[in-house]
């Protein structure tokens, strides 16, 4: 654990000495002028929707529309949801529904933040999207007429048309969290998968996509189950082993779901390899090396619920009363604190605003172990801001301040509530 302690997060960090110049407006896809962190809501349509009624609908907050809002797609033939899933149409996988023209029609003015999915998990973790897209000759990907490799090409060349067709800025996550154990990526496999996709985006004109390399941050090291998979956090070289290079990367992307004032409770019931926050921290610092704009992609209270007024930790649903105030110190004002403090390299800054609790996907029974029955994906809770009014008058005041970039785009026609608070 030497390293670990070597690596572990002391106050909420601050910018490196080796920073390069961070790229502005002008040089990156996507950057946000002035300086200023982009404000992006998230995750799927039927969220965005309740919170262009139950926020932006209630004209005397005075609260401000997103600058970006997050969607998720996939790339993985022969499994449900079809390959560019939310594109043609709605379509929910358990995580609520993804319809780009529904939210695109709601937040006009808008950059897309697109997860794009590709990984096998749910059927061998072959790696068998990454294969093809780089055209490895391997038998199952170059069998049939027309073989994956062609399938699986005409679907990136498609996929990167639409988004030239959408005319605004799109944020592409690719593979996004491809350290995380979950995905099985291999890193070889990503990394090429990676610079294909970025090539393509190149040779389409689609200049208004950038792409976003996301780190999941998770500090639990799986050598032990996966060594082949490379997921290991305390090598100092980890993200170097990941890294498809500076001319393929216009952000750096994490998740970040714990912060100095949040972690202690939220791993108070498991443990880690290496701190949390460091380790989000260690890729603040890669971008600054880099010389890359940061995007914190994902980030919520996890383990918290905000209607319910409860806390928990985040391996066992175990929830404590927890008052509106008390949420929002305990995780909210750690994490706004954090972007501010490391605003020199954070130029987009997302919050996933879902009752996560009413999609079958992340539900999780009281009692429940993560990962265990009635608890498959983890405890994530309840993040809506607006089912707590505490939380809700601290979180527009928040993005009120200068710091943010958001939208401009106005509600017409007016909006009627989807969800009661």
């Amino acid at each position: 654990m030497a390293l670990a302690a070597l690596l572990s997060f002391v106050g909420l960090g601050t910018p490196s000495s080796a920073s390069a110049a961070i790229p502005t407006a002008a040089s990156v896809r996507g950057v946000p002028a002035d300086g200023k962190v982009m404000m992006v809501m998230g995750q799927d349509s039927d969220t965005l929707s309740d919170y262009r009624a139950d926020v932006l609908g209630r004209p005397e907050l005075g609260a401000p529309a997103p600058g970006g809002v997050t969607l998720y797609t996939n790339l993985v033939l022969g499994g449900s949801p079809a390959p560019l899933a939310g594109m043609d149409g709605p379509v929910d996988w358990g995580a609520g529904t993804v319809d780009f023209a529904r939210t695109m029609n709601e937040y006009p003015d808008a950059a897309v933040a697109v997860g794009l999915y590709l990984s096998d998990a749910t059927s061998g973790c072959n790696n068998q999207p990454l294969r093809a897209i780089i055209g490895r000759n391997d038998d199952d990907v170059t069998a049939g007429s027309p073989n994956l490799i062609t399938q699986y090409r005409d679907k990136v060349d498609q996929m990167i048309n639409r988004f030239k067709s959408y005319d605004r800025d799109i944020l592409l996550r690719i593979g996004y969290e491809f350290d995380g154990p979950w995905n099985c990526y291999n890193a070889d496999f990503y990394k090429d998968a990676f610079r294909y996709i970025k090539g393509r985006i190149d040779a389409l004109g689609a200049t208004r996509v950038a792409t976003v390399w996301q780190s999941a941050a998770w500090p639990v090291n799986t050598s032990t189950d996966h060594p082949e998979w490379g997921y290991i956090v305390t090598d100092p070289g980890h993200f170097d082993d990941w890294y498809p290079g500076d001319a393929y990367v216009d952000w750096v992307g994490l998740s970040a779901f714990y912060n100095s004032r949040s972690v202690q409770t939220q791993w108070g019931c498991g443990s880690h390899d290496t701190d949390p926050v460091g380790l989000q921290n260690r890729v603040l610092d890669f971008a600054r090396t880099h010389g890359k704009p940061a995007m914190v992609a994902e980030a919520a209270p996890q383990g918290a619920r905000t209607g319910a007024n409860t806390a928990s930790c985040i391996f066992t649903n175990s929830p404590a009363p927890a008052s509106g105030q008390a949420i929002w110190d305990g995780w909210h004002a750690g994490y706004f604190d954090w972007v501010n403090t490391n605003k020199d390299v954070i130029r987009a800054a997302a919050y996933i605003n879902t009752n996560w609790d009413s999609q079958t996907q992340w539900q999780c029974s009281p009692g429940a172990q993560a990962g265990g029955p009635g608890c498959a994906n983890g405890n994530w809770g309840d993040s809506r801001v607006q089912a707590n009014a505490t939380v809700l008058d601290n979180f527009v005041a928040e993005i009120k301040k200068p710091l943010w970039s958001t939208g401009t785009g106005r509600l017409t026609p007016p909006v009627l509530s989807r969800t009661a608070p």
